[in-house]
């Protein structure tokens, strides 16, 4: 349980700021420490909901992409991640968030990688949605494109941040109805406790560092663990 809670606080602090880390990192933490996918998204989709909740009530007025998500992205996540929960016992799944996330590493890293996907964004947005549905189903990393798509069309950060809570909010909404569906709810008492300590950890790294922080001084150092993280996911 101290594993659990560390992993909680320490990457709610982080998307307190950045406003992905939670999943983003947590998803691979978890697999890496040896909880299923489905135990790895029971222990973090709660928590994620709950700050994405505060987040984008904050500053609804500043939220934008409603529609495109609902009609798009919804449908593609629910049952791409119905399939690989189907088939989990069949497929690595740690390997594919690897994949994902040096992916993220790669665009983020090299400015010409990027450029080119945020002219793909913005001759086929609806497809782009749908790829933010798909991966995030798949793996829980639609973090990334999700920050990508936001920083392409907005350039304050209060505005990246809301409409990546946005998102994120819909996207953890609708993954835990797909896991009821399919009857997936055994850890579901222990999320309890990890709510009331992720919401605590947000609420306070919010309060003390988030005005604190400068976005160019520390996406370097983001996208170096995302990096790492990916390459140590690919490598197991």
């Amino acid at each position: 349980m101290f594993d659990l809670i560390f992993v909680i606080i320490i990457f709610s602090i982080i998307q307190s700021m950045f406003g992905v880390g939670l999943l983003l990192f947590g998803t691979p933490t978890l697999l890496l420490l040896g909880y299923s996918y489905t135990e790895t998204l029971w222990i973090l989709l709660p928590c994620s909901l709950i700050i994405s909740l505060i987040q984008t009530l904050a500053n609804f007025d500043l939220v934008k992409a409603k529609k495109k998500v609902v009609y798009f992205t919804i449908p593609t996540m629910a049952i791409s991640l119905f399939l690989i929960i189907s088939y989990e016992y069949l497929i690595d799944i740690t390997k594919i968030v690897g994949f994902f996330l040096v992916f993220i590493a790669i665009v983020n890293f090299f400015p010409n990688i990027k450029s080119y996907l945020v002219k793909f964004i913005n001759r086929y947005l609806r497809s782009y949605y749908f790829f933010i549905g798909f991966v995030h189903g798949v793996s829980n990393m639609g973090g990334g494109p999700i920050s990508v798509l936001m920083s392409s069309i907005y350039h304050q950060k209060d505005k990246i941040r809301v409409n990546i809570a946005f998102i994120y909010l819909l996207l953890s909404s609708f993954q835990i109805i797909v896991l009821f569906f399919i009857g997936s709810s055994n850890l579901i008492t222990i999320n309890v406790n990890l709510i009331l300590v992720s919401l605590c950890s947000y609420l306070l790294s919010n309060y003390f560092f988030y005005q604190k922080v400068d976005d160019r001084k520390y996406t370097f150092l983001i996208n170096g663990l995302i990096m790492i993280y990916g390459l140590i996911a690919l490598l197991k």
